[in-house]
C-alpha cells in the first residue's frame, strides 16, 4: 500500500480557522484578534493529523496568486506515514523544482491572529532526503480595501515583517535552515523577536495583525532524475510571556 494517505491535487478548499475575534467600532470596523494564552500552540493542525482533511489549516494551492511558477505546487504536497511517524507533511521535489526553476515546494499556515507585543517560539521537527529548507514565521496585516472578517485568507493579507528562520545545523545564520539527510529526524526552534529592538523595529512589530508559518523545500542535494523529500512534523508556535 502506498504510504500516501491523501491526494490533495483535487481538494483546494481551505477551512476556517479557530480563533476569537474582537471587533471594535471606531471610524469604521477595526479588527484585532486575541491569541491563545502562553503555552498553547497557535498553529491549527500543527501535527497534520486532522483526519477530515490532513492539511486543514494550511495553504498548499497557490493557483489564486497568479504566480505561474507556483501553480502546480499542490501536486507535490501530501501527508504520509514516514517510518514509525504517522501524519507527516511531505514536500516532494526534484532538481528542476529545487534549483533550475528554483521556486521550491512550500506550504503556509492560515493567518494566525495576534495582538501587539509578546514574544514567540517556533519549534518544528524535520527530516530530509535531499532538500534544504526555509522554515520561519512572517508577520502580516490586512490588505488595503479588505474588510476585516473572521476567516482571512493569505491573499487578503500582506506581508509586513519577517523573522529569523529555524536553523537545524550548527551554523545559526544564512538563507537556508541547514538540514541534511545525515541528520535524520531533527528538532529545532527559534524565539523571536529579539528582546532588544530598535524603536522603529518595535513600532513595525506592533503593527502585525497575523503570523504565518512558512515552510519550504529549497536547494539541497539530489541525484537526477530522482525525487527527494522534505518531511516536517510537530509544528508548534507558542506565545511566551517575555
Amino acid at each position: 500500500m502506498s504510504p500516501y494517505l491523501f491526494n490533495f491535487s483535487f481538494f483546494h478548499t481551505l477551512h476556517a480557522q479557530r480563533f476569537t475575534l474582537h471587533v471594535l467600532l471606531t471610524a469604521g470596523f477595526l479588527l484585532t484578534a486575541t491569541a491563545a494564552w502562553a503555552g498553547s500552540n497557535l498553529v491549527v493542525n500543527g501535527h497534520f493529523s486532522d483526519t477530515n482533511e490532513f492539511l486543514h489549516g494550511w495553504k498548499y494551492n497557490y493557483e489564486d496568486t497568479g504566480n505561474e511558477l507556483m501553480a502546480g505546487n499542490h501536486g507535490y504536497v501530501a501527508v504520509i506515514n514516514e517510518g514509525s511517524r504517522r501524519h507527516v507533511l511531505s514536500l516532494k521535489a526534484n532538481k528542476s523544482l529545487l534549483w533550475e526553476v528554483g521556486q521550491g515546494v512550500m506550504v503556509d499556515s492560515d493567518p494566525l491572529p495576534v495582538t501587539p507585543g509578546g514574544r514567540y517560539t517556533l519549534t518544528v521537527s524535520a527530516k530530509s532526503t535531499g532538500p534544504d529548507c526555509r522554515i520561519l514565521v512572517e508577520g502580516y496585516r490586512w490588505r488595503p480595501g479588505v474588510k476585516p472578517h473572521a476567516n482571512p485568507k493569505l491573499k487578503e493579507v500582506r506581508k509586513c515583517y519577517r523573522f529569523a528562520q529555524v536553523y537545524f545545523g550548527a551554523e545559526k545564520a544564512g538563507t537556508m535552515g541547514g538540514i541534511t539527510p545525515a541528520m535524520g529526524w531533527s528538532k529545532a526552534s527559534q524565539t523571536f523577536p529579539d528582546i532588544k529592538m530598535s524603536k522603529m523595529a518595535k513600532t513595525n512589530f506592533d503593527k502585525i495583525q497575523f503570523l504565518v508559518v512558512h515552510i519550504a523545500a529549497f536547494n539541497g542535494t539530489w541525484k537526477d532524475p530522482e525525487w527527494v523529500y522534505l518531511y516536517v512534523d510537530d509544528v508548534n508556535l507558542e506565545r511566551i510571556n517575555k
